[in-house]
């Protein structure tokens, strides 16, 4: 299917005649002309079309690719849900996987997804399974360039936080919401800024800089209001704040947050924050293990 196609699909569910669409955006020939492939319209006038049939960019981009995810949102998808549970041999192969669509498409985008992956290895090892001198600057010089951070740039920053000092990342924080705040209104904004929390917090407590859990906690609770996942944002800080508490006074309670987490039915989700508040625990007294 075509964009005239689907336009031209679209236009007739909601009973909207060719001079109601165009009327203010485009000549009616124009959107005639398009419907019927024998022309291009400018993206401008395409989201005009779209925002005056109530349908999101999101929207028409899943029913453009046959009501299915975009191939880079299915890619991210397995990658995140499946890709970092491999062995190393499988890791590998996808490590080479992606080089090779970069190489053939010049897309930033595969290139990205190796370094993470070369990144995530050596992370699991604790010791330098690849040379990632080239991967980290080619990451550091992307994001310092690009003025204006989407998602791309926020997921990128945020999977790779741990090639950053902590004073660095506690710097330029400021920095990603002004870089950020012109899509600060989107959903998908407010969610990409919590898991970039999340993992600001899990690094800190890794890197025993509590002033830091504490900072960016704070930060988590304060714009949780604003996320899709509001609760589980919500319950997540409380989590991250019981487990400081507990260090802070040496009290190696289990957070009450994790009982909450299995009453709702979360139990794999449950299970993995007590493994990680037993191992913080440890770190900062072996005893509590």
């Amino acid at each position: 299917m075509t964009h005239g196609d689907l336009i031209k699909k679209l236009r007739k569910e909601r009973q909207l005649s060719q001079a109601q669409l165009a009327a203010g955006i485009s000549s009616r020939t124009t959107l005639s002309t398009f419907e019927n492939n024998h022309s291009r319209v400018s993206s401008d006038i395409l989201f005009a079309y779209l925002e005056r049939m109530n349908i999101s960019i999101q929207e028409y981009l899943f029913y453009f690719n046959g009501n299915t995810a975009t191939e880079k949102e299915r890619i991210t998808q397995y990658f995140y849900d499946n890709v970092v549970k491999r062995t190393d041999q499988e890791i590998m192969k996808r490590i080479h996987q992606y080089r090779t669509r970069y190489k053939n498409s010049n897309d930033f985008y595969f290139c990205c997804l190796s370094i993470e992956l070369k990144l995530f290895l050596n992370h699991k090892h604790q010791h330098a399974v690849f040379d990632v001198a080239e991967d980290v600057a080619l990451v550091k010089r992307y994001l310092e360039r690009v003025q204006q951070w989407g998602h791309f740039e926020m997921a990128l920053f945020s999977n790779c936080l741990y090639i950053f000092s902590s004073t660095y990342i506690r710097g330029t924080f400021a920095v990603l919401l002004k870089r950020t705040q012109i899509i600060s209104e989107i959903d998908t904004y407010q969610n990409d800024l919590a898991v970039f929390l999340n993992n600001c917090i899990i690094l800190a407590f890794e890197r025993r800089q509590l002033t830091d859990v504490r900072f960016f906690t704070r930060e988590l609770c304060k714009r949780s209001a604003q996320t899709p996942r509001k609760a589980y944002d919500r319950m997540m800080g409380t989590f991250y704040s019981e487990l400081l508490n507990s260090i802070e006074t040496e009290t190696w309670s289990t957070p009450e947050t994790i009982q909450q987490f299995k009453r709702l039915g979360f139990t794999e989700h449950a299970a993995e924050l007590a493994a990680f508040a037993k191992k913080t625990q440890a770190a900062f007294c072996p005893q509590s293990a």
